[in-house]
């Protein structure tokens, strides 16, 4: 029932940050000199000097690279993208893609209660509980085999989760109009799919410091919140890397996460090719043959940035699955949690002026491409069209060049109040959202840009129900 709820709060929800990519509106608490200290751990010894000319060495006994290089993992400064790409460029000896901070408020100050049965950080979850289920699971992307992925889980009518990275292997941030990462992920949400966090830009949280580890955590619900209107309550720390004894655990706790791992590795990145990928399917068809007959449940891990994954195993698992009573479901399914308890909401919004009318059918984006007579307007991929022709919900699609006739723009909004829907109780996607009955101010500041976008979208989804 709060299905169709959760999908029109997805299409209402319109998050834009004045400040495009202005780190002091995560953290004000650092001077902005000194952007990159926010990623640098703290024991990087004084006298290691910085490397002012790409070639150089850096990394540790050699020092930082400056003059905006990236330290690769081999231990040269450069400016390539092999040099900057993230995971493996140094964060604490130059610049890296990891240092790009999505736009608008921060997401710390939000309450964090931990709602429902399913157990929360530091306790790590490993296994489904509801019997002859199986949570296939897909981390580090959205890339660019995912759209085809979710084209095979339409075909099989299979829900699955998404452990979404927000800036790793050179991909560009998640939420920018620049790369079709944003669409692909509003589409999740929409065909049923749960979106989950994998980090900001997949960073071993076991060898990193306390405020990079919660930054990791941050950011990505930042640029979550940009394009969906909130950011969930699970996640996987990449690499399975998160323990106690490093405070970790304790850390994805505080920030109310549930620690997601899994009970089946398909260990599909080591056999992505036509001729090893039959290795990935015996390791499934091992697990799940050893419990034939029994109620069991599974978690499986596998990543949709492999194509092998995408075009081969995935279809062989989903035949597997169906052919012996189990139903594929997302992770929250698989544990008897609520949907509305996936996500955390992000309660400030601003109101339109004034709503535009809603499109004819035909000419509302199918795909979170928008120009000319196709709108974003009356679409689950958000409500403004970018410069670049894509969909989107935060600054970077309703700011500059910004496409008016296909959809709301910043000047659709008024600057002077921000309201938002009143949420009843601690329940952070209760069914009040979709009243819109119930209005409180906001404590937003006059830097953020967060929008709720009521008039089309209330008379679409009304017009839906009936």
């Amino acid at each position: 029932m709060f299905v169709p709820y959760l999908l029109v709060a997805s299409s209402l929800q319109l998050s834009i940050g004045v400040f495009g990519r202005n780190i002091i509106n995560l953290h004000p608490e650092y001077d902005t000199t000194n952007v990159l200290h926010k990623l640098q751990g703290p024991g990087i010894s004084q006298n290691l000097l910085d490397r002012d000319f790409g070639g150089a060495r850096c990394g540790s006994g050699f020092g930082r690279c400056s003059n905006g290089n990236c330290c690769s993992t081999a231990g040269y400064c450069g400016n390539t993208t092999s040099h900057c790409r993230s995971p493996d460029c140094q964060i604490d000896y130059g610049h890296c893609d990891a240092h790009a901070t999505p736009g608008g408020p921060s997401t710390e100050g939000i309450a964090r209660p931990k709602l429902g049965s399913a157990l929360y950080g530091p306790a790590e979850i490993r296994h489904c509980t509801t019997p002859r289920t199986a949570a296939l699971t897909y981390d580090d992307g959205p890339n660019q085999y995912t759209g085809d992925l979710l084209d095979l889980l339409d075909k099989y009518g299979a829900k699955v989760t998404f452990f979404v990275t927000g800036n790793n292997n050179g991909k560009g941030q998640i939420d920018s109009p620049d790369v079709p990462w944003a669409p692909l992920i509003q589409r999740m949400v929409v065909s049923g799919h749960q979106v989950a966090s994998h980090t900001w830009s997949h960073q071993d949280l076991n060898k990193i410091s306390q405020v990079q580890r919660r930054t990791q955590l941050l950011w990505n619900e930042v640029a979550l919140r940009n394009i969906l209107g909130y950011f969930p309550t699970y996640m996987r720390p990449p690499y399975s890397s998160c323990t106690t004894d490093t405070g970790c655990l304790n850390d994805m706790g505080d920030l109310g996460y549930h620690v997601i791992l899994y009970d089946i590795d398909t260990e599909d990145y080591s056999h992505d090719s036509p001729n090893t990928i039959q290795r990935s399917k015996e390791i499934f068809d091992e697990n799940l043959n050893q419990n034939k007959g029994k109620d069991q449940s599974w978690l499986v891990i596998a990543h949709d940035v492999h194509e092998q994954t995408v075009h081969n195993l995935t279809e062989h698992m989903l035949k597997k699955l169906s052919a012996d009573g189990f139903r594929a479901v997302t992770v929250g399914e698989c544990l008897g949690d609520p949907i509305e308890k996936w996500y955390r909401r992000d309660d400030q919004y601003k109101a339109p002026r004034k709503g535009k009318p809603l499109p004819a059918p035909e000419n509302i984006t199918a795909d979170g491409k928008c120009g000319g007579k196709v709108s974003c307007i009356g679409s689950a991929f958000g409500v403004c069209c970018s410069g670049t022709g894509f969909c989107g919900n935060s600054t970077e699609f309703c700011g500059a060049g910004c496409q008016a006739n296909a959809g709301y723009c910043e000047s659709d909004f008024d600057g002077s109040q921000h309201i938002g829907p009143g949420i009843v109780g601690s329940d952070p996607l209760g069914d009040s959202i979709t009243s819109g009955k119930k209005y409180v101010k906001s404590d937003a500041t006059s830097t953020s840009r967060n929008v709720s976008l009521m008039f089309a979208f209330v008379f679409l989804f009304t017009s839906t129900l009936l």
